[in-house]
């Protein structure tokens, strides 16, 4: 598929989200190379071919997809609004049945196999049959339990995994500052969006590219990994934060 089809701007979000973890080795095909190409091309407003390929490939990603898709009768995977499901939240996550959300948990990411047949009942007794197919559910939940994690799964390596938010208060060449909450942790272990903001300096420029163009102080912006991945507006961070805040309730419970 070249890059004028109707699918372009779900693989260019998928892309930006996508980009610091493969390049951080941690998800995807080894072709870091190619994604930062069609980086470099969206940023121009000049993508001479599509990488969906790619992200075809993307272990996690791709299933999600083609779960949220076929749940709301949508045949593109990388439809926008199945793209922003998972990696935002939006009302497409409804139509996703618990019990098909679970057996994707089950067989496609392999969960039962991974953990047992009794630790993936503790998983779902716990969880109350309550998940989402969002991807920040996935990071606080399922992902430390697949056995695939090539790092720590810490508290930092949880907010830097997650999708999360900020405002930009300070631009840089390279670099932006935002107004982010962190997790935190409480007394008995559960975790949470702070109730404040610290300063964070997030990149905005890899391997001579830039990340994301025609940012002005004051815009709201999504963050993956400690890089910049796209502009909110006000409904999108209202469902990021809604469906953090799920995923987080229901994560408290394991």
């Amino acid at each position: 598929m070249d890059a004028t089809g109707s699918d372009l701007k779900g693989i260019i979000s998928c892309a930006r989200y996508s980009f610091m973890p493969n390049r951080l080795h941690l998800c995807g095909p080894e072709n870091q190379a190619d994604i930062l190409e069609f980086y470099s091309a969206i940023n121009e407003q000049k993508p001479t071919k599509s990488i969906k390929p790619l992200l075809e490939q993307f272990e996690t990603l791709f299933p999600y997809l083609k779960l949220i898709a076929k749940a709301n009768n949508c045949k593109n995977p990388f439809a926008q609004k199945i793209v922003e499901a998972y990696w935002l939240g939006n009302e497409c996550l409804g139509k996703v049945l618990t019990s098909r959300l679970f057996d994707h948990i089950k067989y496609d990411v392999g969960l039962k196999k991974k953990i047992g047949a009794d630790g993936y009942q503790k998983f779902v007794r716990r969880l109350d049959r309550k998940a989402l197919p969002h991807h920040n559910f996935h990071v606080f939940s399922v992902y430390q339990r697949t056995g695939n994690i090539k790092i720590s799964h810490t508290l930092a390596t949880m907010d830097a995994c997650r999708i999360s938010w900020g405002k930009v208060i300070t631009i840089k060449p390279h670099s932006l500052i935002v107004k982010t909450k962190p997790l935190v942790a409480d007394k008995n272990g559960a975790i949470k969006e702070s109730d404040f903001f610290t300063e964070r300096e997030i990149l905005n420029y890899f391997e001579g590219s830039v990340l994301l163009n025609n940012i002005r102080m004051g815009d709201y912006i999504s963050l993956h990994w400690g890089c910049v991945c796209e502009k909110l507006n006000a409904r999108q961070i209202a469902n990021l934060q809604k469906y953090t805040e799920l995923s987080l309730l229901y994560a408290n419970r394991l």
